[in-house]
């Protein structure tokens, strides 16, 4: 099938769900695809360019004629698509304007469905003026590009639990139940080819990390933004050794900006500061390995990390949210409002049992899994 994926952003080199989608469609042998554009968004700001020589499928890259924040737009996009001639078309960030024009053609010749990812934490970081002046971008700018979506998509996919009932709240109400009608929930997930449990990585890794084999290694593997207020788990951590519960911990996804320097020193400021362990932005198969060597991952925040390492079998925590609340039973983690030295005591015993089952009950969130849901649920 000839599929294209259009999205504002397409970054080969990071997990997100656009370049995962991709990934799974092409490895399914479909004919993919991605019309995106050049431009790099300031969440990863770190990156300089856009390396697309290593992908196995076409992407092709627009040049942008409006950005505004993460809001981007090519005129030539509809032509573009045009010429590729596909049979699905898949939208994904319709809050990056970037899809508006597929929705506004009168009779396209091809399917189009959307993916939408909207929670609560989408409009969580702003307060004040700022959180004013996004509310009137999003009701201006937004409002009607998430209209056209819920009208003309044949199918919906909205990837947290929380996701509809944010996007009810600013559409026109006329619209909630066709965008109830037309969803199916999925969800983030992980590429089955890139995460697995491997005992020789494990094994070695450790080694390589001087960790003995009853020491228990707590990882969090995701961009370290203040967002993520990872300073409460590095206190954690640092109680836990305090009282006698040896735990190392690994924080994977450090910048070089002022944030991440300022982590690094609250670190130093710790009794067992030798025990928490840093690194940088790491690429998916080093990441990987990490995970292997580690017992539990911690999460504060919705990201797709989590979902890599579920694949490899780890035991998380989570936080009390609805925008995760579908991931994890009590096999395979926690949901925590407050975490505390004692939930971490309480499963340190027993937490590399059962991996096995683990992944397992992981593999729902295969990312080849969620593609095959898609096109079933697309009609084509």
């Amino acid at each position: 099938m000839r599929i294209a994926i259009v999205c504002g952003h397409f970054i080969p080199n990071m997990g997100y769900i656009e370049v995962h989608l991709a990934n799974a469609l092409h490895q399914l042998n479909h004919n993919v695809i991605v019309f995106t554009t050049s431009s790099i968004p300031t969440y990863v700001g770190m990156l300089t360019s856009i390396d697309d020589k290593n992908s196995p499928y076409k992407i092709e890259r627009l040049q942008a004629d409006f950005t505004l924040g993460q809001m981007v737009k090519a005129k030539k996009l509809v032509p573009e698509i045009n010429k590729f001639n596909p049979e699905l078309v898949i939208c994904i960030g319709v809050g990056k304007l970037f899809p508006q024009p597929i929705y506004e053609q009168k009779n396209p010749a091809y399917k189009i469905v959307t993916l939408l990812g909207d929670n609560e934490e989408t409009y969580a970081k702003t307060y004040g003026f700022k959180k004013l002046k996004n509310k009137l971008i999003q009701i201006i700018l937004k409002k009607k590009v998430y209209e056209l979506a819920i009208e003309k998509s044949a199918a919906l996919f909205p990837y947290t639990p929380s996701t509809n009932h944010i996007i009810a709240q600013f559409i026109n109400p006329k619209l909630v139940t066709q965008l109830h009608q037309k969803s199916l929930e999925i969800s983030l997930g992980f590429d089955k080819n890139m995460f697995f449990f491997n005992e020789e990585e494990r094994t070695s890794k450790r080694k390589e990390l001087n960790l003995p084999d009853d020491e228990l290694l707590i990882i969090t593997a995701t961009r370290v933004v203040p967002e993520k207020n990872l300073e409460k788990i590095i206190d954690i951590i640092d109680e836990c050794n305090q009282n006698n519960i040896s735990v190392t911990y690994l924080i994977i996804g450090f910048h070089n900006d002022n944030y991440g320097e300022n982590l690094k020193n609250y670190i130093q400021q710790k009794t067992y500061s030798a025990k928490i362990k840093t690194l940088p932005f790491l690429n998916a198969g080093k990441v990987r390995k990490y995970y292997n060597a580690a017992d539990i991952g911690i999460f504060t925040r919705v990201a797709i990390s989590i979902f890599e390492a579920l694949a490899t079998g780890l035991y998380l925590f989570l936080p009390q949210q609805n925008n995760v609340k579908h991931i994890l039973n009590e096999k395979n983690g926690s949901y925590f409002n407050e975490l505390t030295t004692k939930d971490i005591h309480k499963i340190k015993t027993s937490v590399t049992k059962n991996r096995e089952e683990r992944i397992t009950l992981a593999k729902k969130f295969n990312y080849q899994n969620l593609a095959k849901k898609i096109l079933l649920h697309s009609e084509v």
